[in-house]
């Protein structure tokens, strides 16, 4: 505000402005920036040209001039309320008077609107500034209104972390291989109190957008809390669920998250039992998937899709969004032997894609467990590198925890260059002995998990202490 410059609270300045054509001018009248650039990029070479605005503490500013044109983009009512109303406008009929105003020789500025007259009309990429969107022509013709705009903050990035479910988490350390953060009972956020839904910079817009988005969401289960938090599935009962989020990694892998009426429910499967899902109207149908979410973790469970996976139940799952509703219930009961089997305290889990979900809830029951002498040995049969999900994680956990956690990659089609197994019934012989105290579970397709469980039956192995999870 050029009446009050030293006041510290400014006007916001509309980023239209420059998206309507607006050009920004140093004290030498020149341009040192692509306008239509990202606000912090805009900012930071703002400041880099050093000049300050009088009696203002040091702040450093630039020229924003529009022509008619630009302000008829901008839309002539709202330039209005920014020029006459609140005066953050100066009018410069001629290019002479830009100069004066600025406080540069004549030519400069008319040199300037001079090659950007040129390079508008003819949509070539600036030379200096690299720019190549023209909103429209600004040449060195006037009238011209001039606006003076500093960097200010307006917005923080940074704040508390949430989850997909506007939960606030909470770092912790723990040995899951899966994550180290879990919600704080009863605490929800949404808007400039949180961080990183926009990482280091904002799209202009996108605050209000945030704020409703979270808001909602946050609003939607803070009002669940004081439900009944009882188990949600269970019986032949279908019971409907709200997709919550949709994450797909760098393997082609999705990972659906769904959310129970309540933050605080828990599915009340049992370990490694499986769901059925289908559409609302019932007319599409998927067969059952064992979650990767424990059946203890509150008020989520979740779905994993391997990119092999075909078939319309499958293809409709890709399809959901965010928001979509759909209805689960729980497959058939497991063998109550994979319920004592689990609780073993040594384990060895041979698993391939199709068998992820059973092995991250076995990884993350024994894992998470706080019995600190439970071992576990994961055997990964892939046909690539670039196939296994949280290839990295597992290799840290095994570094972290190696008295604990043992993990083996086997690539049955290996790229140059792999030094690690390539034939799993080697690696199986060679680090898997017949031992009664040591369970095995066996994660994957049926065809593929029936050939394994051949093989070490003929090692020597007992049959009792062999467990298939599709």
């Amino acid at each position: 505000d050029p009446k009050d410059p030293a006041n510290p609270t400014k006007y916001l300045g509309p980023e239209a402005l420059r998206g309507s054509g607006g050009v920004l001018l140093n004290k030498k009248g020149e341009r040192f920036v692509n306008e239509l650039d990202l606000r912090s990029v805009v900012s930071n070479a703002i400041i880099e040209q050093g000049d300050e605005y009088p009696d203002a503490g040091g702040s450093k500013f630039a020229f924003c001039v529009l022509n008619d044109a630009a302000v008829k983009l901008f839309g002539v009512n709202s330039h209005g309320f920014y020029w006459k109303r609140l005066g953050l406008f100066v009018k410069a009929d001629t290019v002479e008077k830009l100069a004066a105003l600025i406080g540069c020789p004549v030519e400069n500025v008319r040199n300037t609107l001079g090659d950007y007259e040129q390079l508008s009309k003819e949509n070539r990429q600036c030379p200096k500034t690299r720019k190549v969107v023209y909103p429209c022509v600004v040449g060195p013709q006037g009238p011209f209104y001039v606006a003076f705009v500093t960097p200010s903050i307006h917005y923080t990035m940074g704040g508390c972390l949430i989850s997909p479910s506007a939960e606030m988490q909470l770092e912790e350390n723990t040995t899951s291989p899966f994550g180290h953060r879990r919600p704080i009972f009863g605490l929800f956020g949404a808007g400039e109190v949180t961080g990183g839904v926009h990482g280091g910079n904002r799209l202009g817009g996108n605050s209000l957008l945030e704020c409703v988005v979270f808001g909602r969401i946050a609003g939607d289960r803070a009002a669940t809390i004081l439900q009944n938090n009882d188990t949600y599935l269970w019986g032949e009962k279908w019971s409907q669920l709200k997709l919550r989020n949709v994450m797909e990694d760098e393997n082609g892998f999705m990972w659906l998250h769904f959310t129970f009426p309540s933050s605080f429910q828990v599915s009340g499967l049992e370990a490694l039992q499986g769901v059925v899902l289908r559409s609302v109207s019932g007319d599409k149908s998927v067969e059952v998937y064992t979650p990767y979410t424990l059946p203890d973790d509150e008020g989520v469970v979740g779905i994993a899709l391997s990119p092999w996976l075909t078939g319309n139940g499958v293809h409709w799952l890709r399809t959901l969004q965010p928001g979509d509703t759909v209805e689960m219930k729980a497959a058939e009961r497991v063998e109550r032997n994979y319920m004592n089997m689990l609780k073993a305290p040594h384990k060895v889990v041979i698993a391939t894609s199709r068998g992820i979900a059973p092995m991250m809830q076995i990884l993350r029951a024994t894992m998470e467990r706080p019995e600190k002498d439970a071992t576990i040995h994961l055997i990964y049969i892939a046909d690539r590198a670039s196939s296994i999900p949280y290839r990295e994680k597992l290799k840290a956990l095994a570094e972290a925890s190696p008295e604990r956690f043992r993990c083996t990659f086997v690539l049955q089609h290996p790229q140059p260059g792999w030094s690690g197994a390539v034939n799993y019934l080697d690696e199986i012989a060679a680090s898997v002995f017949p031992d009664p105290a040591v369970v095995i579970f066996l994660c994957g397709a049926s065809e593929e998990t029936r050939s394994i469980k051949s093989s070490l039956l003929d090692m020597g192995h007992d049959v009792a202490t062999i467990a298939t999870v599709e």
